[in-house]
């Protein structure tokens, strides 16, 4: 059993490495759009606030990764599997549909992981910023993969309700422009939006990175609590999302 775990995450990682979407929207367009952000907007920034301005840049681009990874890739794999009717093949193996969801989790979180340290390698050898708190780094850690487990939730939910590739993607590829424009990561400030923008903005978690969390970084006082709430909102539409498509689902079947 232990054997057929590891093949199966073996085969889920090589998945994701191999998939265009997943490989280009979580480990490079992140690098390039920070470096290309970072280089561009911040020429009229006094030098004194440049490590500042780049760390807050630096972590408002990272919650790109589980968007892609996590969220657009997961969702376009699995809603093509859907459709070609693989987990029911794969479970002629003897392989659950449980252990077979374990499997991709566990693949997933390490290629997020992969994505992620390539991330911090591609933008750190081309761009200085201002050193972390040690408890403001690993609060941003610890909810990068946090909000990971949320947007796979979310993805696996939209997936299996629509079981068709093209629809899937074209949903979730509509949501994961709008969190990026929502959220600053197109190079359109958050205040810069309309209040109703704003608004709807604050709920979601990766807002809350790009804009604001650098105070905490730089060991400055930080209101946690629009971020827990965003956290609790977002997590609430995630896990209830994917719920409903397992009794959809269940109830069809």
């Amino acid at each position: 059993m232990k054997k057929s775990m590891f093949y199966l995450v073996k085969y889920e990682v090589l998945n994701n490495l191999y998939n265009g979407y997943s490989f280009f929207f979580g480990a490079v367009f992140p690098v390039f759009l920070m470096i290309m952000i970072s280089k561009g907007a911040l020429n009229d920034v006094p030098e004194t606030a440049k490590l500042e301005a780049t760390a807050s840049i630096l972590i408002g681009m990272s919650m790109i990764i589980p968007l892609s990874t996590m969220f657009l890739g997961y969702a376009a794999s699995f809603s093509n599997e859907l459709e070609k009717d693989v987990p029911t093949r794969i479970s002629l193996f003897g392989i659950s549909g449980t252990r077979l969801f374990v499997g991709k989790l566990i693949a997933n979180f390490i290629f997020l992981t992969f994505c992620f340290a390539l991330y911090l390698v591609g933008t750190l050898s081309f761009v200085e910023v201002a050193k972390p708190k040690a408890m403001a780094a690993v609060i941003w850690v610890f909810s990068l993969y946090l909000i990971s487990a949320l947007c796979l939730a979310l993805a696996h939910g939209i997936a299996n309700m629509i079981r068709r590739f093209g629809i899937t993607y074209g949903i979730v590829m509509a949501i994961y422009f709008t969190i990026m424009a929502l959220g600053g990561m197109m190079g359109v400030r958050l205040k810069d939006l309309p209040m109703g923008l704003q608004t709807v903005g604050k709920l979601l978690p990766f807002t809350h990175f790009g804009n604001g969390y650098v105070d905490f970084w730089m060991g400055k006082s930080y209101n946690f609590a629009p971020f827990v709430q965003s956290l609790i909102f977002f997590g609430a539409i995630s896990v209830g999302i994917m719920m409903i498509s397992f009794r959809v689902r269940g109830r069809k079947s």
